[in-house]
């Protein structure tokens, strides 16, 4: 998955030091941000690399001990660089860049909509302890936004619950997901998101996995669980545009993609759901 990036290290340490021209920039846009190409593949700039001078850059992580900064974009994006869209992150490789680039485009997002005071709309600002925003008339303190959601592959012995999503850019196969909802557990998520998408009863939850997933501020958390009774699917249309069972010989490999999703789907196809 796109966080697994060993032996590479992702330190999310809080640090008030300064950029110098040997640290990573991070120039992100509204949905882009500036990578190197290099050979095949991609790798985060150097201030020193793409002519910028180090000013107030916010310190946002490290990489394998270098300083990342998020930084303006250029006027002109430099020969031998890229802009990258959220969406080509996917598969950008290797696996380090496209999660530390997604990550920043994910914090560069936060700071932006934190700008101003939710409770007295005052010019919010960056706190000089942690990772934070605060407002100075009021004192109310904001942390970064993570919403919390399932992924749910739904089995029947050899058969596995297929969807597509209805009004999405995606087409490919998905599974059942959504977002927990104000007073409900994890686990009651995944029943009831099963429930509205196709209109089925599960049992037997099994958790899986976490992943931090930058692209829409979500940390999802995957499950397996078994059809409780009838399989007969009653759809959503608002959510998916289909759904449907599909044997485990006969699903498409999904080794090389970055998601819990595909992940989930592909050790399904193998056999290995119930592995630990």
């Amino acid at each position: 998955m796109i966080q697994d990036i060993g032996p590479h290290r992702f330190d999310r340490t809080f640090s008030r030091a300064a950029a110098s021209p040997n640290d990573f920039a991070l120039c992100c846009g509204e949905d882009d941000v500036v990578l190197r190409r290099r050979g095949e593949g991609y790798a985060l700039p150097h201030f020193a690399e793409l002519g910028l001078a180090p000013a107030d850059e916010r310190h946002v992580f490290s990489l394998d001990g270098v300083g990342c900064y998020l930084a303006a974009m250029p006027a002109d994006v430099p020969e031998g660089f890229e802009s990258v869209s959220l969406r080509q992150l996917r598969r950008v490789r290797p696996m380090e860049t496209a999660f530390a680039a997604a990550t920043a485009l994910q914090l560069r997002r936060w700071y932006r909509d934190r700008a101003f005071c939710g409770r007295c709309g005052h010019p919010m600002e960056p706190s000089t302890a942690e990772r934070a925003m605060v407002c100075p008339r009021c004192g109310l303190t904001e942390y970064p936004k993570l919403c919390p959601a399932v992924i749910v592959a739904v089995t029947d012995g050899d058969k596995l619950l297929l969807t597509r999503y209805a009004g999405r850019p995606y087409r490919g196969d998905a599974l059942i997901a959504g977002f927990v909802e104000i007073g409900e557990t994890v686990e009651d998520t995944v029943r009831r998101e099963v429930m509205e998408e196709v209109g089925l009863r599960v049992k037997n939850l099994r958790y899986y996995k976490s992943q931090p997933w930058a692209f829409t501020d979500t940390l999802l958390m995957g499950y397996y669980c078994e059809l409780d009774g009838d399989g007969t699917i009653t759809l959503d249309t608002n959510e998916l545009r289909e759904g449907f069972w599909q044997h485990r010989a006969d699903i498409t490999p999904r080794d090389q993609d970055v998601s819990l999703t595909a992940e989930m789907i592909e050790r399904f196809r193998l056999g290995k759901e119930n592995d630990r």
